[in-house]
């Protein structure tokens, strides 16, 4: 089996976020039925660079999304004039909570620990480098709030439904259920 840079590169992420070596990585692959037991490793913190020199469109297009809402636009998740053109290296952790919690508890949590609510393009950054993290746990990006009219509010989020990864949104009244991951920027 041939490993890509890329598959290098998210081991290596994974290995520092659990202040793991190749021995021990070796070890743990060894000592599991991989046929009945999946091996799930999440950095405590991951590092993205996320291009604004992109449009939205083209970072959804580089993610390989198998659907993705109709209404995540430019038009309706704009990029700040000021990051247009840029390219920007973020240090990014994913919380979990184990209850229940509204977006607002969220937001003071992550901010509590120096961290700030990731946005859309910070989201699919994430997505492009780990497509298969969303396969184990839905992730929420609550750094940019879509008013559609007459609805009410709503925030993208990666998922997978009948297999098949997707980018959709999600309405934000009420409480977050404990599987939601939710993707948090250090500031």
């Amino acid at each position: 089996m041939r490993i890509s840079d890329l598959e290098l590169q998210k081991l290596t992420v994974a290995m520092e976020g659990k202040n793991l070596s190749f021995s021990q990585v070796l070890e743990l692959i060894e000592n599991s039925d991989l046929q009945s037991e999946k091996i799930i490793v999440v950095a405590s913190e991951i590092e993205l660079t996320v291009d604004y020199g992109r449009t939205l469109e083209q970072a959804i297009a580089d993610g390989n999304y198998d659907w993705n809402h109709g209404d995540i636009s430019s038009e309706n998740f704009p990029i700040s004039p000021e990051m247009l053109g840029q390219k920007v290296e973020i240090k990014t952790k994913l919380f979990r909570f184990n209850r229940d919690i509204s977006s607002n508890d969220v937001i003071s949590e992550m901010d509590k620990a120096g961290y700030r609510p990731a946005t859309l393009m910070e989201l699919l950054a994430l997505g492009i480098l780990f497509p298969e993290l969303q396969r184990q746990f839905p992730i929420v990006a609550l750094g940019y709030v879509w008013h559609w009219a007459r609805v009410g509010r709503f925030v993208p989020f990666l998922y997978v439904n009948d297999y098949k990864r997707g980018l959709n949104l999600s309405f934000v009244a009420g409480d977050w259920g404990t599987r939601y991951r939710f993707l948090g920027v250090r500031k």
